[in-house]
């Protein structure tokens, strides 16, 4: 039998580094595996969840997820242009939001129909907002110069806005009705026909009535 073949030396470096410290084998492996696929491996991670039909948290089928109503949590974030957003801002106006990664297959293959779709929507009291999860900003910004996309988006650098919505992995959408509560959701790629008929769902449906006057007794 002939022997393996020698272990590189600076992967060999690292485990004996690592058997000096203290550190797991495992720890010190990787460090040693590209930046992204890091950030792939601990986004899969924060959610503590299962992705549907993939791996690290990539879900690759499509399908309609189970929804607990609620209002969009008040997390502020930075979006890639600079500008200040609370989703609470878009307060009667249909809302669906987006997650997605750079590196992240169906993610690339939705983005030109999400984008199709916002521009389709806009006029109607639609908002589209992509929130980019577990990335490197550089590569998610040229991501979004790619495909053109002219909607907001903002990086979730915490994980706070995911873990607060439950998200289960990427690509992953939520839609919100004009009262601001999350009211549908889709988990893995959606498909051009599928989401303009839940934003048109929403859109179409009567708006919340006013409060009447009381009248004076």
């Amino acid at each position: 039998m002939s022997d393996p073949p020698p272990t590189p030396s600076h992967v060999s470096e690292e485990i004996q580094t690592s058997s000096q410290t203290g550190l797991p084998r495992w720890l010190a492996l990787l460090f040693l595996l590209p930046p992204v696929l890091i950030l792939a491996v601990f986004g899969w991670r924060i959610t503590g969840r299962e992705p549907v039909g993939g791996v690290f948290g990539v879900n690759a089928v499509g399908q309609a997820g189970e929804v607990k109503r609620q209002s969009m949590p008040p997390i502020l974030l930075d979006t890639f242009d600079g500008q200040k957003m609370q989703l609470s801002d878009f307060r009667g106006k249909v809302v669906v939001v987006n997650f997605w990664a750079s590196w992240c297959v169906p993610c690339r293959q939705e983005a030109p129909t999400l984008e199709r779709v916002w521009r389709a929507t806009q006029d109607r009291g639609v908002q589209f907002v992509g929130i980019n999860v577990w990335d490197d900003e550089g590569e998610a910004r040229r991501f979004l110069d790619q495909f053109g996309v002219s909607y907001l988006n903002a990086p979730d650098p915490t994980g706070r806005f995911a873990i607060e919505l439950g998200l289960t992995g990427i690509p992953e959408t939520f839609f919100i009705n004009r009262e601001g509560m999350v009211v549908e959701r889709w988990v893995g790629p959606i498909g051009e026909a599928r989401l303009t008929e839940l934003v048109a769902q929403l859109a179409d449906a009567p708006a919340p009535s006013a409060a009447l006057p009381v009248k004076p007794s």
